[in-house]
């Protein structure tokens, strides 16, 4: 009888360690990333947006052009891969580590706002956001590490200008290099297809081609980004 408060003692004090330890491995997964996702953590520019480009950031303050898990952002925020006085411009900003929104202003006024995980922008198929025939429109994607001396190849008479593109260090040795580029929609009967790649010196092209939908009728006017 003398024994057994002993050996109760014992297993309670090995429940307690044990819930001890599940807590502080719980902590430390929601420290690390929520609910097991990437650690997070903001990303410092190492210069701000010049303050010429206070026009874009004004261009996305109201709630209405800009998605809800997007702020506001600043100069200091902001990165801006190409702008043409205040009619034209292609410019990002992180949200952290893991997310970013950009914006394309258009010579024309169309605004797109978009936002995504840095790594999806990096695979999914970039498309401008105005895809009217003859319009000229821009579009933003992503390479993973610092690529330099992107080219185009392709359909490259449709290229608005050259290739922008700005690398970013998110922290603990990653790399990721935002890009923008314009092209002219083609007209409805101007061909087909909007063929482009953008190679970087090493590695895969990215196909960043329009196919044009074959349906007939209002659903088929436009295009996608894969045949």
């Amino acid at each position: 009888m003398n024994r057994m408060p002993g050996a109760l003692r014992r297993a309670a004090l090995l429940v307690a360690v044990a819930v001890a330890v599940a807590v502080a491995v719980v902590v430390a997964v929601r420290t690390q990333g929520g609910s097991g996702g990437p650690h997070r953590h903001k990303v410092v520019l190492p210069e701000p947006a010049p303050a010429s480009a206070q026009w874009i950031v004004n261009t996305v303050t109201p709630q209405a052009r800009r998605p809800a898990r997007c702020p506001v952002p600043t100069l200091a925020t902001l990165a801006v891969l190409d702008s043409e006085g205040q009619s034209r411009a292609e410019a990002f900003w992180l949200i952290d580590n893991v997310d970013v929104c950009w914006v394309t202003i258009d010579g024309n006024g169309a605004v797109g706002v978009g936002s995504a995980t840095i790594d999806s922008l990096t695979v999914e198929h970039p498309m401008p956001p105005d895809q009217t025939p003859g319009a000229e429109s821009y579009a933003i994607t992503a390479f993973r590490g610092r690529v330099e001396d992107l080219r185009a190849t392709g359909d490259t008479d449709r290229l608005l200008g050259p290739v922008h593109s700005r690398a970013v260090d998110l922290g603990g040795g990653r790399f990721v290099t935002f890009v923008s580029y314009g092209v002219r929609i083609p007209e409805e009967g101007e061909g087909d297809d909007l063929t482009l790649n953008l190679c970087p010196p090493a590695g895969d092209c990215r196909d960043a081609s329009l196919y044009r939908l074959r349906a007939t009728g209002p659903a088929g006017t436009g295009f996608r980004p894969v045949r």
